[in-house]
């Protein structure tokens, strides 16, 4: 049995196989990369840096995975999917049950797709000001934004082969969203590690 927290990931299991198989063609180039580099910096490199690097890596590959394989759903669903949404839409962020009937599989489809667009952002903004110390908050919403813009490009580029992806903006505020979430969590525990009294040692 599955534990009850895994349960709203479930719908998202099917990413899990292109995750692995981009992961295991790019960590290994990116290792040979970076040791190709030391070795001709002849410089110290710093292990904990070099670690954050890697799940930076990882992270793309698996956001690459997750938002450009082509996704094939049902013929009904594809027939009445909108291919470019350049309007914020509030029932599209919400998706309350106002706008989508509670139980309807259009709902289901809304929050899925809200909630998986939220949390593809976040690991961005915990890696960013990690990897990146001085980076600014407006910077890093840059950054995202930039980020989600090439990926609902890339999407609408797709869709001359059938990938049936949608580029909308409503995800690129989701993403950025989930980033600033991201950004907050590493904010907040900063402040907290910052506010403990120092241990005084004999």
């Amino acid at each position: 049995m599955l534990p009850r927290f895994l349960y709203p990931f479930l719908p998202y299991r099917s990413f899990i196989v292109p995750i692995l198989v981009l992961s295991a063609i790019v960590v290994p180039c990116w290792v040979a990369y970076r040791l190709y580099r030391r070795r001709t910096a002849g410089h110290r490199v710093s292990f904990h840096r070099e670690i954050l690097l890697l799940i930076v890596v990882l992270y793309l590959s698996g956001l690459a995975a997750v938002t450009l394989e082509p996704s094939r759903p049902s013929r009904a669903v594809a027939e009445s999917m909108v291919r470019v949404e350049l309007r914020p839409n509030p029932a599209a962020l919400t998706c309350s049950t106002a706008s989508l009937p509670s139980g309807s599989t259009a709902r289901g489809f809304c929050v899925r797709n809200a909630r998986g667009n939220f949390l593809l952002f976040v690991p961005l903004g915990i890696l960013l000001p990690l990897v990146w110390r001085r980076l600014r908050l407006r910077k890093g919403i840059q950054i995202a934004i930039a980020l989600s813009c090439t990926i609902e490009l890339l999407q609408f580029l797709s869709m001359a082969w059938g990938s049936y992806r949608t580029a909308d903006v409503n995800d690129v505020v989701l993403n950025v969203l989930g980033a600033c979430f991201g950004w907050g969590l590493v904010s907040l525990l900063r402040l907290r590690d910052g506010a403990r009294p120092a241990v005084s040692r004999a």
